[in-house]
């Protein structure tokens, strides 16, 4: 078996630079965004996690219980792609004027904050994690746009995707802009 994949600090580092220059391109990265402390930590359960609604920091582990499980199952979720994520909860929670809308709650079958969990449905979410709740569902929608550099690829163009994929587009221009609230 290969070595199970350890997340340096520099590594982390690395990861941060670029994540920022995608967030600063795509309009998310204004003063209170850039203020979100992000963590190393020795070890965690999951990739990472972000402290909604109290520190407000990013952890991310050296080693974590889900990097040992998908290099037990064959599959790989990169660092760029958990500091995307993290940073989703992130601009959620330093814009909550923007994310606790009628708007966000219509795109995303629900409140930000509620924990009820859907089906999985591959022309509705991005991911299975996506379905877990409204909050998971807007970060892994965060997160594809940063990867895909804001264009929806072919196999997530769905109708459902696209309002999605469209309202975190319109979140980086509404932050951009200085707007606290949709309207």
């Amino acid at each position: 078996m290969s070595k199970i994949s350890f997340v340096s600090l520099s590594r982390l580092k690395g990861a941060i630079k670029k994540v920022s220059r995608e967030l600063e391109f795509h309009g998310f990265l204004d003063d209170a965004v850039d203020e979100v402390p992000v963590y190393w930590v020795p070890a965690g359960g999951a990739h990472g996690w972000q402290g909604y609604g109290g520190t407000g920091c990013i952890y991310v582990p050296a080693v974590s219980v889900m990097r040992i499980y998908e290099k037990l199952r064959g599959t790989y979720t990169s660092l760029a792609d958990v500091v995307r994520h993290e940073y989703g909860h992130a601009v959620a929670d330093t814009h909550r004027g923007l994310i606790r809308s009628r708007e966000f709650s219509g795109i995303f079958g629900g409140s930000h904050d509620s924990f009820e969990m859907q089906e999985f449905d591959g022309e509705v979410h991005v991911s299975a994690y996506a379905a877990k709740n409204s909050a998971e569902d807007f970060a892994e929608v965060f997160m594809c746009f940063l990867r895909h550099k804001g264009k929806l690829p072919a196999e997530l163009d769905y109708p459902t995707i696209r309002q999605k994929w469209s309202f975190v587009r319109r979140l980086g221009r509404a932050i951009q802009d200085g707007r606290r609230r949709w309207y």
